[in-house]
């Protein structure tokens, strides 16, 4: 007999959850993978129109009725800066959470949840869900492998032109640029996760920071033409010191309408490796030079071997990557015990990194870190 799936319900029925989350989890639902059992919104009808529109059973707007009814998991998707109060409601209500990033907006927040979660023998799970794309993982294990030699450094790019400026978006982004919110806590955790995740924890941070362009107005969309008067820094720049005279840079900012640099590069002792930013591109290259033959160049390391006497066959498909792929990480976790990479603790020191950006800033000088976190791989 087929065990029971866990029920996932569903905390914010934003833009998020409707362009991403609920058309990939209704896509699980039919593979079997997990059953999506309850959506939840505060805004009059917009939880039971997505309900509706997905197959899911019960719509609500509360969150508590949410977690009465019986779900396994909660996908929390609120507001970034509700985050953390409706994950300790989760976690109250003995139910597991996958926490959209960051994990909390207050470094206090974050460390009552993990502690909570401990004791209610639950597991929180915290986007972004970067780590287990499987190039990711194939990075890290060429780094850890020592094919670029000891990392001297890294950049990465974490910058878009903000939710005002994005054609998609399919609601009112007024919200992005208010307090507690702004492209640090949105974009820039992405990079941060991936440097952190291959480099391991930061020791201290450096950034500056400060509001480029104040007065925004939306450009697309339900609330286009409505003006933005920005209440977070827009532009924020940060120098990452892991020690060993290891160090990474990263920009964040809504400042960025395009763009032709990289995505991340690690720069090594014996090479560099390239993290594509295009679907064109080849997802990662290494540059490795051989200093007594003079051979140098950039090499796409093939996934399977080129050279066969019979016609190839194709190869199957990866598997299909997305923001969903991090509550599917948690299903396999919870259901056949494999590794969870998307840590509460390495979500926090995340957070803690995003919060010493800001005091750096503010205050104009190196900030320590305290937090730490374990680096696990698949």
């Amino acid at each position: 007999m087929a065990s029971a799936r866990l029920k996932i319900g569903v905390a914010g029925c934003g833009d998020v959850a409707q362009h991403t989350y609920l058309p990939g989890l209704a896509r699980l639902h039919q593979q079997g993978r997990l059953e999506l059992a309850a959506v939840a919104d505060p805004v009059p009808g917009r939880a039971a129109a997505l309900a509706q529109r997905h197959g899911v059973p019960r719509a609500h707007t509360e969150v508590d009725e949410l977690l009465a009814a019986g779900v396994d998991v909660l996908v929390n998707l609120t507001p970034m800066q509700v985050h953390a109060q409706v994950t300790l409601r989760a976690i109250g209500a003995g139910v597991h959470v996958y926490t959209e990033k960051p994990i909390a907006t207050r470094i206090e927040d974050a460390d009552a949840i993990i502690d909570a979660a401990a004791r209610a023998g639950v597991t929180v799970a915290a986007a972004p869900a970067v780590l287990v794309h499987p190039d990711i993982q194939q990075a890290q294990r060429w780094l850890d492998a020592g094919v670029i030699g000891k990392v001297c450094f890294a950049r990465a790019r974490a910058s878009n032109p903000g939710p005002d400026r994005i054609p998609d978006f399919l609601t009112d982004p007024t919200w992005f640029h208010a307090a507690g919110a702004g492209p640090l806590y949105d974009l820039g955790v992405y990079p941060l996760h991936v440097l952190t995740g291959a480099l391991g924890p930061v020791r201290r941070v450096t950034a500056f920071s400060g509001v480029a362009l104040p007065h925004r107005v939306v450009g697309q969309g339900p609330a286009r033409g409505k003006p933005i008067a920005v209440e977070v820094d827009d532009n924020t720049h940060l120098l990452l010191d892991f020690g060993e005279a290891t160090f990474a840079y990263v920009d964040a900012t809504y400042c960025v309408l395009s763009s032709k640099g990289p995505r991340v590069e690690f720069y090594g002792a014996l090479g560099a490796m390239n993290l594509a930013s295009t679907a064109a591109e080849p997802s990662v290259e290494i540059f490795r030079a051989d200093m007594a033959s003079g051979l140098r160049g950039w090499v796409t390391p093939e996934p399977v071997y080129r050279g066969r006497v019979n016609p190839p066959r194709r190869p199957p498909d990866p598997p299909a990557y997305s923001l969903v792929s991090g509550v599917e990480h948690l299903v396999d976790h919870l259901e056949r015990g494999a590794p969870l990479l998307l840590t509460a603790e390495h979500a926090r020191h995340v957070l803690e990194i995003t919060l010493a950006v800001q005091r750096s800033a503010r205050e104009g000088r190196a900030v320590e870190l305290r937090t730490t976190f374990a680096r696990l791989r698949a």
